[in-house]
């Protein structure tokens, strides 16, 4: 299911947690990038 067409609070998060769940490692810091800016330190 689409989070824009989820119709509770419940589903949204679902939906969320299935996102996260599906990244590796890559697109995380890919991800973490567009989100928060390119700079991630020396985490890994």
């Amino acid at each position: 299911e689409d989070f824009g067409q989820a119709s509770d609070d419940d589903i949204r998060l679902r939906v969320v947690v299935d996102q996260v769940a599906s990244l590796t490692d890559l697109s995380a810091l890919e991800w973490h990038a567009r989100m928060c800016g390119p700079d991630v330190g020396t985490a890994l």
